[in-house]
C-alpha cells in the first residue's frame, strides 16, 4: 500500500507511513466498539501506533488485536507471539495486555512480552517504569530489569537483573545470542527467515554471538559454521543440521 490514509475503522483513520501504521482517533468517545488484528507473518516486523499513542513492535509470526478506539475504563489488548511496547502514560486509564492465560496491567512503561508457542515460557521484560504480571493465582510487581516467567504448567518465576538489551535485540534488528543453544537459536532464525528445520544431529555446544538480522540467511548460518560447532545444509525452505 501507498503512504497515507488506507481505512477508516469505527471512528478511527488508519493512516499507513513509511511502514508503520497508525490509528488515529476522531471523536473516542462515541467510537463503537470495532477491533482490528495486525499479524505478522514468518520473516516479517511490524510497528503500529495505537489509538492512544502507544507505539508497537511485533517480531515475526506475531500478532495484536486491539479497538480502533480506547472507551472503557481500560486499554485492553490481546498479543501472540512477542511484542514490544512502550505505552503511552494515563493514569486514569490502564494498559491492560492479555496474553494466553495471563495479563500484564501498566500505566505507562516500556516492556517486551514474548510468548511463543514453541518456546517454554511467557516472558514479560521491563525496561522502564512498573507493571503487574497476574495469571490468575497469583500477582508480581515487576521492576526494570525484571522478568517473569510463566511455564506450561502454570508456574511463576520472576528473574532480577536480566540483559535487557538481549532481550529486545530483535526490535533493533539484531540476532544477539549469548550461551545459547542451538534449538533456541534455530527456533529464531525460523520465524525471522520463514523457513524450517531438521536436525540430523544433535548439537549439545552454546553460542555466543551478535549478527545482524539484515544479513542474509546463508550469511547467518555460515558465521555459525564458523564457530566449529555445527554445521549446515540449506535446501530450498530447510536447513538440515548435519552431523
Amino acid at each position: 500500500m501507498k503512504n497515507g490514509t488506507v481505512s477508516n475503522q469505527g471512528n478511527s483513520k488508519v493512516i499507513k507511513t513509511n511502514g508503520k501504521l497508525a490509528y488515529s482517533a476522531n471523536n473516542a468517545g462515541l467510537a463503537a466498539s470495532v477491533y482490528n488484528t495486525v499479524t505478522t507473518p514468518r520473516g516479517g516486523h511490524y510497528q503500529i501506533v495505537l489509538p492512544d499513542g502507544s507505539q508497537v513492535w511485533l517480531n515475526a509470526a506475531s500478532s495484536i488485536r486491539f479497538p480502533t478506539a480506547f472507551t472503557g475504563k481500560e486499554r485492553n489488548v490481546e498479543i501472540t507471539g512477542e511484542v514490544y511496547f512502550e505505552v503511552a502514560k494515563n493514569k486514569t486509564l490502564p494498559f491492560v495486555v492479555k496474553v494466553n492465560s495471563a495479563e500484564v496491567k501498566v500505566f505507562g512503561t516500556h516492556f517486551n512480552i514474548m510468548a511463543y508457542n514453541d518456546e517454554a515460557a511467557v516472558k514479560t521484560t521491563l525496561l522502564e517504569g512498573s507493571v503487574q504480571f497476574s495469571n490468575g493465582l497469583s500477582s508480581y510487581m515487576l521492576k526494570p530489569g525484571e522478568q517473569s516467567e510463566l511455564n506450561k504448567s502454570g508456574q511463576v518465576k520472576v528473574i532480577p537483573d536480566v540483559d535487557v538489551d538481549n532481550v529486545i535485540a530483535w526490535k533493533n534488528n539484531l540476532f544477539d545470542f549469548q550461551n545459547a543453544d542451538i534449538e533456541f537459536i534455530m527456533r529464531q532464525l525460523s520465524r525471522a527467515y520463514d523457513v524450517d528445520v531438521v536436525y540430523n544431529k544433535k548439537v549439545n555446544d552454546r553460542f555466543f554471538a551478535e549478527i545482524p538480522s539484515t544479513a542474509k540467511l546463508s550469511e547467518v548460518l555460515k558465521m555459525l559454521e564458523l564457530t566449529g560447532k555445527v554445521s549446515f545444509d540449506i535446501q530450498g525452505r530447510k536447513i538440515i543440521i548435519n552431523p
